[in-house]
């Protein structure tokens, strides 16, 4: 009997020192794909910090914040604890918060409910709707797609937010066409303030493409007076979209698959221009795509040509965005250089691509070219001031009554010494020439001083890792995109990065997940406060071990030939 009072003594003391912690939510109505705030309140100190992760099992955890408080009155002493965890529901339905720990404490259960969003009628009058508008019903892998996200309102709005585009069924590469813009429009007789972002969606390999309902978020003005204006925030789903990604038809006959609304092919050349040997002839290729991306289009392959050596710049890709899509341009300048004299032939270039407008192949082309080189000023020299021997040998035969003989040798020895020097002088432009040539030929192949090259990025690389580091620590989402993008252009040099999606797709799976995080945030212009975490290190230890790939490796192998 002692011995069980001791146990029921004991368990009671336990119970005593436990800390009391408390569970609630900011709100009780809330919807799918809708953040919410779930706080964990102690009066007591807790044995350790909490572990949040079982929640990871229903929710995306988006931030956490812990405050406190201690007051002291009437001499008793108390201190207030406060965890709040921002979350999104990943399914709707009735969910269970486990307990969580607090190191041998531990917050009691909790169930809320995640409402379906409701989705917009379509019907005429409707106060509040949302859309998601696709321009085509089917696509081929690699095309592009333009996919809208809408909002319509009839009453003023306060704030606004569109959800991330999610996809499933086939991988896909976007990119988001500027800014969202604002319009107004009259359905039913009945104005609307309409808002909308659109997005260029590549879709990578053959299959079903679905687009998940697209979620429009606003807080609308319900009166507005003088004294007090009220807000409602109203959320509305769209239908959810399917589209067919075809198979690459097979009456498609190019090496390397593109397709795009149209494809242009541009040769700029000099006209009418005299090349001489050893003079550079710059030569200019564009590669324009409407309706692909820069970095999705080949290199061009230069072929050799015997006795014509070529020296092409590095590729200039740039792409222009805009509400009807991206237009991939792809710039590459040669100078080609003739080692001698004679008729040179450049090859056509010819350019298989698929028509998505007229469902057909097409070829587009760039014809032969031909031009004639002359020899260089050096060689074509003459010794102007050589007498011919038939104007020697007319002379009088006799001067001051000297043999014939003692006048002819010293005419003949001028001759030759006149002849000799112009040959000498020929020689020594044809091998000072030879020599250039062959400077000029050694310097273009040779590769830049390693250690100089290396002092250079290492120092880019250094300045843009301490932006980085610095915008990571300001956690503003918009500096951070800005850092990294500048970081990762200092990293992949002979790969430029133009977005975060890029950047993503280049990098291991610990750090693509926070570019991603940090891309969602931008996109879905929400007010969730962004934590930059553990991005910086993560920038770091890739950085420590990554090496840039071989270039002329790169460019043999990667991608195909232009040519025919």
């Amino acid at each position: 009997m002692k011995i069980l009072s001791f146990i029921t003594l004991l368990l009671l003391s336990f119970t005593l020192s436990a800390a009391d912690i408390k569970v609630g939510i900011d709100r009780k109505q809330i919807e799918l794909n809708e953040s919410f705030t779930l706080s964990f309140e102690a009066s007591d100190s807790v044995d350790d910090d909490p572990d949040f992760s079982p929640l990871e099992k229903d929710f995306q955890i988006l931030n956490n914040r812990t405050s406190s408080n201690m007051s002291i009155i009437n001499g008793q002493y108390s201190r207030n604890q406060r965890w709040n965890v921002t979350l999104v529901a990943k399914r709707k339905g009735k969910i269970t918060i486990p307990s969580i720990s607090f190191g041998k404490d531990k917050s009691p259960q909790y169930t809320i409910n995640i409402k379906a969003v409701k989705k917009s009628s379509g019907k005429t009058g409707e106060d509040f709707m949302s859309e998601l508008n696709i321009d085509v019903n089917s696509a081929y892998p690699q095309s592009q797609i333009i996919i809208t996200q809408r909002m319509l309102s009839s009453r003023n709005i306060n704030g606004y937010e569109f959800s991330q585009l999610q996809f499933s069924g086939v991988e896909v590469n976007s990119e988001r066409l500027g800014d969202i813009k604002q319009y107004q429009t009259t359905r039913g007789n009945k104005p609307y303030l309409v808002l909308e972002q659109s997005y260029a969606v590549f879709p990578q390999s053959a299959g079903t493409l679905k687009i998940q309902p697209s979620i429009a978020s606003a807080r609308v003005v319900l009166n507005n007076n003088a004294y007090r204006s009220n807000t409602k925030t109203i959320r509305r789903a769209s239908d959810e979209k399917t589209i067919t990604i075809q198979n690459i038809p097979e009456n498609f006959k190019g090496k390397h698959w593109i397709a795009a609304k149209e494809l242009q092919l541009v040769e700029e050349f000099p006209e009418n221009k005299a090349f001489k040997v050893g003079e550079p002839i710059t030569r200019t290729l564009l590669l324009v795509t409407d309706g692909q991306s820069a970095s999705q289009q080949p290199e061009f392959d230069l072929p050799e040509i015997k006795g014509l050596k070529q020296y092409p710049d590095q590729p200039l890709l740039k792409d222009d965005k805009s509400e009807t899509g991206i237009t991939g341009m792809q710039q590459v300048k040669v100078a080609l250089i003739p080692a001698h004299k004679g008729s040179f032939t450049l090859p056509a270039i010819s350019v298989p691509w698929w028509n998505t407008q007229t469902n057909k192949m097409e070829v587009a082309k760039i014809p032969a070219r031909t031009f004639n080189v002359q020899a260089s000023s050096a060689n074509t020299s003459k010794t102007n001031n050589s007498v011919p021997p038939k104007e020697q040998s007319s002379a009088p035969a006799v001067i001051n009554k000297e043999p014939e003989n003692a006048l002819q040798a010293p005419v003949q020895t001028n001759t030759d010494d006149g002849s000799l020097l112009w040959k000498l002088i020929a020689l020594f432009f044809a091998i000072a020439w030879l020599i250039t040539l062959f400077l000029y030929w050694l310097s273009r192949r040779k590769p830049a001083d390693k250690n100089n090259s290396v002092a250079v990025f290492a120092e880019s690389k250094k300045s843009a890792t301490k932006k980085l580091k610095a915008a990571c620590d300001s956690n503003d989402p918009g500096a951070c995109k800005d850092a990294l993008i500048n970081w990762a252009n200092t990293l992949f040099i002979n790969k430029p990065v133009y977005s975060l999606g890029e950047l993503a797709s280049r990098v291991d799976k610990p750090l693509a997940d926070r570019i991603n995080s940090l891309n969602n945030i931008l996109y879905t212009q929400n007010n969730t406060p962004w934590n930059c975490d553990n991005l910086y290190s993560l920038c770091v230890d890739f950085m420590n071990k990554y090496e840039e790939p071989n270039e002329d490796k790169t460019n043999s192998s990667e991608l195909e030939s232009l040519y025919k």
